[in-house]
């Protein structure tokens, strides 16, 4: 096996699969797991959605989908043998391990660390190729040593949530090839890409051999070799410019029906991130909505922040948004909850509060 370095020690693949070290955390335990499975030559894997849009649900799949799926990346990046990739997600869920396939597919070396906030703190060694969430890729931009070390990455791919108006000014003062990517647990991780720096690109493109369409909700629809040619029916909005592209819209079930207009959500944050942004507050935040007697829904904002922020208050929300997009009220939490692959926890949130 390749060169494998987890949290700083070198591993080899006579003790892997032999499970003669355990592993002392809870990310070394997994990865040490998962990589026995593998090398082992198991047939088949579970995992759990990250439980952001509902209860999270067990799911399996057969060591040729997940070979399939880290084959269109492969591909795509060109990796190879020469390359160095860093596992830095968590490996229990389907964003970490599918790092793990790639590298073992492709006969990259192997540096699997600790998930944590600036994964590149610790880290050495040049890195060719990365997967991180929008809350790393922030961290690491904000300390100029692990930007530059950022910046020396071949790509960079972020996904597990959309990037914020306040990340994108980021990304643009760099220098660093990023990608955002689109999929969820089903397709196995991503099955399309887009371009956000150093060019900008606004569709998602679809990998080799996927297929894409739309319900009559306008929901997108995909299948591919991964999903066995099966076509999966999302509650993703979006506009199609091309048979091979497209652009996300938000969730269908994230819309409010607010006095009879409809409002989505994820366009309403767009809007609000750009008002948040010309204030200075980088507070994360999310749109909800509650009953109301009046408007059957009411829109509200979540801000995770101790105290409330006056200036919202002050603030001509006419300039940014439409009179029923306004927050009717503003609710503030300490700390978000999350779920275990780093995404905000809207369901758990709500519910607290």
């Amino acid at each position: 096996m390749q060169s494998f370095i987890l949290n700083g020690k070198n591993i080899s693949a006579k003790d892997i699969r032999a499970g003669i070290i355990t592993g002392k955390t809870a990310f070394e335990q997994s990865t040490l797991t998962f990589c026995r499975q593998w090398l082992n030559g198991q047939a088949t894997f579970s995992f759990k959605t990250s439980g952001s849009t509902g209860e999270p649900k067990p799911m399996t799949f057969t060591r040729e989908q997940m070979q399939l799926s880290a084959q269109q990346t492969i591909r795509y990046f060109n990796l190879s043998p020469a390359d160095t990739v860093l596992v830095c997600l968590n490996t229990a869920f389907i964003a970490g391990s599918i790092m793990l396939v790639r590298t073992f597919d492709s006969g990259a070396k192997i540096i699997a660390i600790e998930p944590r906030s600036n994964p590149l703190l610790e880290v050495d060694t040049t890195i060719d190729f990365m997967a991180v969430v929008p809350l790393q890729l922030e961290q690491i931009l904000s300390v100029p040593e692990t930007k530059l070390k950022l910046e020396k990455c071949r790509a960079v791919i972020v996904g597990g949530a959309p990037i914020s108006l306040a990340l994108e000014e980021k990304i643009k003062q760099s220098s660093a090839k990023i990608y955002a990517t689109f999929g969820m647990t089903e397709t196995l991780s991503h099955f399309a890409l887009r371009q956000i720096n150093p060019i900008y690109e606004e569709p998602f493109t679809v990998l080799e051999n996927v297929v894409i369409g739309q319900d009559e909700r306008g929901c997108l629809t995909v299948s591919s070799p991964v999903t066995q040619h099966q076509m999966l029916i999302t509650n993703d909005l979006v506009v199609m410019p091309s048979q091979n592209s497209f652009i996300w819209l938000g969730r269908v079930d994230h819309t409010i029906n607010s006095g009879g207009v409809k409002i989505q959500i994820e366009t309403l944050e767009k809007k609000i991130a750009k008002a948040f942004y010309e204030l200075g507050l980088e507070y994360r935040f999310f749109i909800t909505a509650t009953p109301d007697d009046t408007l059957g829904e009411k829109v509200v904002l979540i801000i995770e922040c101790e105290t409330p922020i006056r200036a919202l208050d002050e603030l001509n929300w006419s300039l940014f948004l439409d009179p029923y997009e306004k927050p009717k009220e503003f609710l503030y939490a300490k700390r978000f909850i999350e779920t275990p692959t780093g995404k905000i926890n809207r369901l758990a949130i709500s519910k607290n509060i």
